[in-house]
């Protein structure tokens, strides 16, 4: 019982203790981290980040400074730079030209191109050598190429006013053309005998011009005007004014009015057959109004003459038999004794001058004949090979004339040649040529290409639609193709 008491007395004792140190704690404590270690923490590694990356930096820059200009020569060895760094005073080039006779030798070459605006810049792959100012000029650093972006379509054109020097120079550039030129043009001379007034016999000597267009080892084959010598007695190559050669007549086209004669090698001169050269032949479908041109041999009518101009205009057809010419137009004053060539400035046979064939339309012009139409003639005059004729004289069919005949293609024939192939088979003017056997013709180029490759002798079936009627009727003849007499 005391015992139970006790315990009970020492509960409520607790109990009150308790009641008064309710709040009371024995131990309360927050531990709160320091912020300079939290700071110390993160910024350690943020600085030796940075440090590291300048050190990196550092690195790569110096690596790339020593690599760069080994890779770029490896990479770009075969490269040239295309910039040309102008002289700073082209007065000044001219007087240092003047004075340093060592200089005089450095002259601009000509530009050998169709279009007398163009520009073409030159350098020099060798750092060694010199510019017009007698300074040398280094190669430029692989660098500067970089910085001045190095590119081979990049071209640096500098525009600077011409003088009189320029002019100059442009002129001596088409003497030294023309002189490689007229090493392929040679006099010819044709005796054609006559009677005087008083019915004396007598010697018409006729100066002409031959261009050299082939030279097969034995002889020497020349282009002349047929008018100058067909009728001759005899046919001269002057080498000067106290000794000539025998030539002779190879073949002829008497409806251009040109012909071939030939020349014997052995007879020439070995000093003069060292200068003599075979001329080039280019071609005329894509000359252009305004084109520069150079008249040579003999276009005023003195042989060894020369004129320069441009083309006034182009287009003109001549018909002729079994074909058509195209024409064209100069600036140049040509006159009834006119003979020789027209080139262009790369020295190349862009057109024969022509005093025969011309329309109501040039014949006060200075006209020639477009050489791309007449290189087949040229080749069978010296070939000598047989020309397949026909005997119709056509013209191309224009849009009107298509839509009027119900057509889309052919050739319109407004002459027939008497006793000709054509005229024995029963072709008739007003007659529409439709084919050449299984050929489509759509042009008198094309139809001369066409009976072309038949030979002289063979039969050839024409569809044509015959429009001489009263009404047009398409039909079928078959006509034997013969041989051309000059």
């Amino acid at each position: 019982m005391i015992v139970t008491e006790i315990s009970q007395q020492g509960d409520s004792f607790m109990s009150n203790v308790n009641k008064e140190n309710k709040e009371f704690k024995f131990i309360k404590e927050q531990v709160i981290p320091k912020k300079r270690k939290k700071l110390r923490k993160w910024l350690l590694p943020f600085l030796m980040t940075i440090f590291m990356a300048i050190i990196f930096g550092l690195v790569a820059a110096l690596t790339f400074c020593i690599a760069e200009p080994k890779l770029y020569k490896l990479l770009h060895k075969d490269e040239t730079n295309p910039f040309v760094i102008p002289p700073q005073s082209s007065n000044a080039n001219r007087s240092g030209n003047e004075d340093d006779p060592g200089n005089s030798d450095i002259i601009d070459n000509p530009i050998d191109n169709d279009d007398p605006n163009s520009e073409i810049d030159e350098t020099s792959e060798d750092p060694g050598e010199s510019n017009n100012d007698g300074q040398a000029v280094e190669n430029s650093d692989p660098n500067d190429n970089k910085l001045l972006g190095q590119s081979d379509q990049n071209m640096v054109n500098l525009a600077e006013p011409a003088d009189i020097e320029d002019y100059i120079s442009m002129y001596r550039d088409v003497k030294e053309l023309s002189d490689e030129v007229n090493k392929s043009i040679l006099t010819v001379s044709s005796i054609i005998d006559g009677k005087d007034w008083f019915g004396n016999p007598i010697e018409k000597r006729i100066y002409t011009v031959g261009v050299v267009l082939k030279h097969s080892g034995s002889k020497l084959m020349l282009l002349v005007s047929l008018d100058r010598i067909k009728d001759a007695s005899s046919i001269k190559l002057e080498i000067n004014e106290n000794t000539s050669i025998d030539a002779v007549l190879h073949d002829y086209e008497s409806e251009l009015n040109l012909a071939i004669i030939s020349v014997n090698t052995i007879d020439i001169p070995t000093k003069l057959m060292k200068e003599i050269s075979v001329a080039k032949l280019g071609e005329s479908y894509t000359l252009s109004v305004g084109s520069p041109a150079i008249a040579l041999g003999s276009p005023n009518g003195y042989p060894s003459s020369i004129d320069v101009g441009i083309i006034t205009s182009k287009g003109s057809l001549v018909s002729i038999t079994d074909n058509e010419l195209e024409l064209f137009n100069t600036n140049m004053v040509f006159n009834k004794e006119s003979d020789g060539i027209l080139v262009n400035l790369k020295g190349e046979i862009i057109g024969i001058i022509t005093r025969t064939l011309k329309n109501d339309l040039n014949k006060e012009l200075s006209t020639a004949i477009g050489i791309s139409k007449v290189r087949t003639y040229i080749d069978s005059m010296i070939e000598q090979t047989p020309r397949t004729y026909c005997g119709v004289v056509a013209e191309n069919l224009t849009k009107a004339a298509m839509i009027e005949h119900n057509v889309t293609r052919g050739v319109y024939v407004y002459e027939v040649k008497k006793d000709s192939p054509a005229f024995n088979g029963g072709l008739m003017s007003g007659d529409i040529i439709l084919n050449v056997g299984d050929r489509f013709i759509s042009n008198m180029n094309n139809f001369y290409n066409v009976i072309s490759e038949y030979t002289p002798g063979e039969q050839a079936v024409f569809k044509i639609k015959r429009t001489s009627g009263t009404t047009d009727k398409e039909m079928e003849i078959k006509l034997v193709l013969g041989e051309k007499i000059q």
